[in-house]
């Protein structure tokens, strides 16, 4: 400690810039890292309070998927001998007419029972709308609102408040106002309740239900009540505790923890090579300090200790500040991972107060010091070697031995040669991920001596730009290699995380682009919401042979979209009329014959399963796949697997009538209408809207529409990576900066030699500028290459362990050729500051310097 307060602390207050750019690796690595598994957490603890709120005193709920299930289960369930308790449920996403509110959580319930589950605690005087519920069933437009909704808006009883219905904007009276407490808490307050009856004709539901909740009799354990009402209901139903719909969320969202924990340890370690180039300058430059305490009898032990504690130290400083900075952050990825939450899986909630897990805040200091001091092992063990009669030489170079270069060659091979080997192991994921991390390990050690030899490949291309600062640009490259590899390591990967996004986005795109040129070819989609992941609401059947009765309308698709569980994941499954889409869709099968998945689908006789379903399940022709349904298990053999991104989960393809029979349910969430030849598509679109005025709310959304908002949410998906890739690229930068100050630092005697013997400002400028410049093209070049290799592991990940969607290999060269540029600007603008330092540097300090 002593020694730090003496020697490590006085350093650090001559170099005070020098060591904030040190600190700032670290304290942007932490941000990242805070910021998104934070925003990750809390999306998933809002959801998980949400259910928690709603659920009450709920011990089981008893759900068959999004698609829900018919009255007649409800009666079942009252049966039982274990249930004391027994309401149903309906869950819909509505849009409000409140400014500024976006949308509300509608909970439909029958208030006849479910007082009993959950607790109104309404304001004074209104608690008669609760006690007689026959009163609230008698004004089906009647609906109790949270007390925070209801001072957002000014509202109070007796006030009208309109919402988006099947049935078009609807007003309805507000007849209570629940105290901001337990239930009127969930969805970040944006909660309303009405009838389940009501709920069930305002948002097209015809007689089904969402979920059953129960209370069990007393004595009756859990695992009592789940046998008998499995034996009661059959496998077409999930019997569980409220809480597990939380893990089933979690296990929606797992992809996007994968990429963040990939996208944070890049940052870390981009901010770790910035750290290690610190501290090997630091001792190449205070070499004569340690020189000293050696000869004054300092042990070698001492002097390592030293500069572990000073990394430590500054490892802490850093992670404390990026625990604020994280935290910051997180707010901001938070609101839009919540968006993003909504629009891939439909799930409802709103991350509206984002607090840090004191685990994580912790872990993130860990990693944070852990970092550093890593970072500075080699740096402290050279600076405990170092002789002390060499010590106090001056002018000596940094230098990299033949030998070391040789064990570098060696270890790279061997870590390439484990990388090679592990990636054969595609299907055993632990291996896989070893060789990911071999792969980074070979780079890393080579990169040291490729950069040494494009350093010197260089010099000649820089003294023919310029002769002189040229020269000295490229010498400098060439005599400090631990400085300037450390700065390219850091830019190198950071590059690779670029292309290896950028390969994934452009992969995605066109796979995403030519699905949807397979399946939404329709000229028109007829929703009852803008949104395609707000499936609450849906149409009766009877509105297809209406649409097609239009004027200009040639052929009309049913769909029906619903979330179902299989094997305790929840896919999609897709109901469609095959023969129609048969005649209509350009899909590519992955496998199987087109025309006989169709007609075998289509008979009744099979299923067509996603590509990425399939993989996840192991699923080959002819399989048999067993969907359990509310009215009897779907037991049919795949007859063909195809692409498709309808969900991240996978998804199930079957003939409409399938889906009927066995859920009891004709209604569509959105219908696919085609124009007849030589009718305008705004004209028919127009006819659409028209017949349905005043009568129900739908939304027409062109083809181009439809495609749009697809993309717009691959836009929000790879919108949060590429924040994180900003972040590393910045921590790059930062890393220049600082290799440019310390190479100021270090060459003061050398600078001040040339402007002595004559050199111009502007040649000393020049210098430094093409120093940066000669590094950001070393480093981009090994990046661009690194990354060729790291876009094969990612998009491996995001197929296998992400989204289980196919992509094919495409290095995307117009991301590289714009790449170029930016990162030679950025070296650019990085050297502005350090050179205009560098030429203000007093002559006679700079002489006497050492």
């Amino acid at each position: 400690m002593r020694l730090l307060h003496l020697i490590s602390w006085q350093y650090a207050r001559r170099h005070v810039l020098r060591t904030a750019l040190t600190v700032a690796g670290i304290v942007l690595g932490v941000a990242v890292f805070v910021a998104m598994h934070t925003a990750n957490q809390n999306v998933l603890l809002a959801f998980s309070q949400t259910i928690d709120r709603i659920a009450g005193r709920t011990e089981l709920q008893v759900t068959a998927g999004e698609a829900g299930f018919g009255e007649d289960v409800l009666e079942k369930v009252q049966s039982a001998s274990t249930v004391r308790i027994a309401v149903p449920v309906i869950e819909a996403v509505a849009e409000s007419g409140l400014a500024r509110q976006g949308t509300l959580l509608v909970l439909g319930v029958d208030m006849t029972g479910d007082r009993r589950l959950r607790e109104y605690d309404l304001e004074s005087g209104q608690d008669a709308i609760i006690d007689d519920p026959l009163v609230f069933l008698a004004q089906p437009d009647s609906l109790i609102v949270s007390k925070d909704l209801a001072d957002k808006h000014h509202l109070a009883v007796g006030s009208r408040l309109p919402l988006q219905t099947a049935l078009g904007e609807r007003p309805f009276t507000i007849r209570g106002i629940m105290e901001p407490t337990g239930l009127a808490t969930a969805f970040g307050g944006s909660l309303v309740i009405m009838d389940v009856y009501a709920a069930q004709k305002m948002f097209g539901r015809g007689r089904t239900f969402d979920r059953i909740d129960l209370a069990l009799a007393p004595g009756v354990t859990v695992a009592d009540a789940e046998r008998e009402l499995t034996v009661l209901l059959g496998p077409g139903f999930e019997i569980q505790p409220p809480a597990t719909r939380g893990r089933q969320a979690e296990t929606m969202l797992a992809g996007y923890a994968v990429m963040v924990s990939i996208s944070s340890a890049f940052a870390l370690f981009v901010g770790m090579f910035i750290i290690y180039n610190s501290f090997a300058i630091a001792v190449t430059q205070r070499r004569s300090e340690i020189g000293i305490l050696r000869a004054l009898g300092a042990t070698r032990r001492q002097i390592r200790w030293l500069f572990l504690g000073e990394s430590a130290a500054l490892g802490t400083i850093g992670s404390v500040a990026g625990l604020g900075l994280g935290l910051l952050i997180a707010h901001a990825t938070a609101a839009t991972l919540s968006g993003l939450a909504a629009d891939l899986y439909g799930v409802a909630q709103q991350a509206s107060e984002v607090t840090a897990r004191p685990v994580v805040l912790a872990l993130a200091v860990v990693i944070g010091v852990a970092t550093s001091v890593v970072a500075v092992v080699i740096p402290a063990r050279n600076a405990a070697n170092v002789d002390p009669v060499h010590a106090l030489q001056k002018g000596r170079f940094q230098v990299v031995s033949v030998r070391e270069s040789r064990a570098r060659i060696r270890l790279a091979s061997v870590a390439a040669g484990l990388s090679i080997a592990c990636s054969f192991a595609t299907e055993r994921r632990p291996v896989f991920y070893a060789g990911y991390v071999f792969a980074l390990a070979a780079a890393v050690l080579l990169a040291p001596l490729l950069s040494a030899r494009l350093a010197r490949a260089l010099r000649p291309v820089l003294t023919s730009v310029r002769p002189v600062e040229g020269a000295l640009a490229a010498d400098s490259l060439i005599q400090s290699p631990r400085r300037t590899s450390a700065t390219v390591l850091a830019l190198m990967l950071s590059v690779a995380l670029i292309i290896a996004f950028a390969g994934m986005a452009r992969a995605s795109y066109a796979s995403i682009l030519h699905w949807m040129n397979a399946t939404l070819n329709a000229d028109l989609v007829v929703m009852p919401s803008p949104r395609f992941d707000l499936r609450t609401t849906r149409f009766p059947a009877t509105m297809a042979p209406e649409i097609k009765a239009l004027e200009g309308v040639a052929r009309v698709q049913m769909f029906r979209f619903s979330r179902i569980m299989l094997n305790g994941v929840p896919i999609m499954a897709v109901a469609l009329e095959m023969q129609s889409v048969a005649e209509t869709a350009r899909i590519r099968p992955v496998a199987g014959n087109i025309e006989n998945m169709f007609q075998l689908s289509a008979a009744g006789a099979g299923l067509i399963v996603s590509d990425n379903l399939s993989r996840r399940l192991r699923l080959s022709l002819g399989d048999v796949l067993d969907i359990p349904a509310p009215y009897g298990t779907i037991r049919l053999p795949v007859v063909g697997i195809i692409v498709d991104y309808s969900d991240q989960q996978g998804a199930v393809l079957m003939d409409r009538r399938v889906f009927v029979n066995h859920w009891q349910d004709d209604s569509v969430t959105d219908i696919r209408v085609f124009v007849a030849p030589g009718a305008g598509i705004a004209a028919v679109r127009q006819r659409i809207i028209d017949r349905y005025a005043g009568e129900r709310q739908l939304f027409v959304l062109t083809s181009e529409q439809s495609r749009n908002y697809v993309l717009n949410i691959a836009n929000q998906w790879f919108g949060l990576m590429y924040v994180q890739v900003a972040v590393a690229v910045f921590v790059a930068i930062l890393g220049i900066v600082n290799m440019l100050t310390v190479s100021i630092t270090d060459r003061r005697r050398e600078l001040g030699v040339l402007q002595a013997v004559g050199a111009l400002r502007s040649q000393i400028r020049r210098t430094i500028w093409l120093e940066a410049l000669a590094v950001a093209a070393i480093g981009v070049l090994l990046g661009c290459a690194l990354g060729a290799v790291n876009l094969y592991y990612v998009l491996d990940i995001v197929q296998r362990d992400v989204a289980g969607l196919r992509f094919d290999y495409e290095y995307p060269v117009t991301t590289v050729l714009a790449l170029v540029p930016a990162i030679l600007g950025a070296a650019f603008a990085a050297a502005i500051w350090p050179a205009e330092s560098a030429v203000r540097l007093p002559l006679v300090e700079a002489l006497e310097y050492e």
